[in-house]
């Protein structure tokens, strides 16, 4: 399992319990303190990165650090900028910014936090979290609203879980709130922490999977789509709710066959809720570098060539950041959605992969960040979006340009 070469402890979480854990189970790496969570000082006390130079280098290295940080802004909210992207908005969790040690090749957070926080940031103060938390249920507007909070979308909830112990602190403190639940996301077979804990039903366990080659030549250093699926029914039998997220899909030569082969064994395997499907995409900025970010650190990748044959999802739309000028205005930006396949290919492929999920589940299929057009050509209902990481489910086609997080949720994910 997984073990940094380096840990940068902040110098106010030295004595926390969770530092204590994370430094008894790595007791090879190198430790190393910084005064501040600031990433410039914990950059400037890791020797592994004064090393590193250029973008790929200090995304390899970014693999091998882990800091220990103070901060407990933890929570929030997620929505899409584009909203022609249909995304329903959700809360974060976020116990481990970048929280992920393997190297998938198409990792969006290499084109985005890696460059600027090269190192998994682990936030420790848990105790400090928990209290966040409730504190947010407790506001008036949440008391009557079911909330998942979503684990899962800048770690693997589950890859680190042996020297955090964040699910095993978490799941059965979500156990306890009557309209909480907790998402986890992972790749990892790490379940044995979990196994045991009282999660009540308000823990929702999702795993992504793919096929089983297109796993294996792309998913570098993540655990097999044959354990992957293993840990999901043992995580089944201990009586947690397991979700699918088949994403993405490549269409390689032979794609049909593979896909239709993963599909069987999964539902041979484990009797999932819900599944979400998506075709490989990538943010503009990502594609537009591609072969500084996956051709220097994955030469001859056959993921540049599917790359070549991508285009914009959308025409261009001026939407909002999230973020303020120098005068306090809005900011924008240009947005062409994500660069995919064309869309009659997705057609296609989602048209297939339902197909062949139909004769095992009639239970709800969701795209992951497709647009309402799509939903409907490939007769699923964009009314009704039950994506994994709903509680229930949202309208994707109510989100105007520009609206809050509140405006897009039939149901309060």
């Amino acid at each position: 399992m997984f073990r940094p070469d380096e840990i940068i402890v902040t110098k106010a979480v030295a004595e926390e319990l969770v530092t204590q854990r994370i430094l008894d189970r790595c007791s090879g790496a190198h430790v190393r303190f910084a005064d501040t969570n600031c990433p410039n000082d914990i950059k400037a006390a890791s020797s592994v990165l004064a090393s590193a130079t250029g973008l790929t280098e200090r995304i390899a290295a970014g693999k091998k650090i882990m800091a220990l940080v103070s901060t407990t802004d933890a929570i929030g909210v997620f929505t899409m900028p584009d909203p022609r992207m249909g995304c329903p908005h959700f809360m974060k969790l976020v116990l481990v910014s970048n929280g992920c040690p393997y190297h998938c090749e198409w990792c969006f957070l290499q084109g985005t936090y890696r460059d600027l926080f090269s190192f998994m940031a682990v936030r420790v103060r848990f105790d400090q979290i928990k209290e966040k938390i409730r504190s947010f249920l407790r506001k008036p507007a949440n008391r009557s609203k079911i909330i998942l909070f979503n684990n899962g979308e800048l770690q693997d909830s589950l890859a680190l879980e042996h020297l955090t112990g964040a699910a095993e602190a978490f799941i059965p403190f979500f156990g306890k709130l009557p309209n909480a639940y907790l998402f986890l996301l992972t790749k990892s077979d790490n379940v044995e922490p979990i196994l045991g804990l009282p999660h009540n039903g308000h823990t929702i366990l999702a795993w992504s999977l793919n096929a089983a080659e297109v796993s294996q030549e792309f998913e570098i250093g993540a655990p097999s789509f044959e354990n992957r699926l293993r840990a999901a029914r043992q995580a089944q039998d201990a009586g947690y709710r397991v979700r699918i997220r088949l994403d993405p899909i490549v269409p390689l030569p032979g794609w049909e066959r593979m896909y239709a082969t993963a599909i069987g064994e999964i539902f041979a395997a484990i009797s999932p809720e819900r599944v979400t499907m998506g075709t490989l995409r990538f943010e503009e900025n990502f594609h537009r570098n591609r072969h500084a970010i996956i051709g220097e650190r994955h030469p001859g990748s056959r993921l540049l060539r599917e790359m070549e044959r991508m285009q914009p999802m959308l025409p261009p739309m001026e939407v909002p950041t999230g973020k303020r000028t120098r005068q306090g205005t809005a900011a924008t930006k240009v947005s062409v959605g994500k660069f995919s396949y064309p869309q009659e290919l997705r057609a296609e492929i989602f048209r297939f992969a339902i197909s062949e999920i139909r004769k095992h589940f009639r239970g709800p299929v969701a795209l992951c960040k497709e647009t309402a057009d799509l939903w409907r050509a490939v007769g699923l209902d964009p009314h009704r979006c039950e994506c994994v990481c709903q509680h229930d489910f949202a309208d994707i086609t109510t989100h105007p340009v520009g609206a809050g997080s509140e405006n897009n949720a039939r149901q309060t994910p």
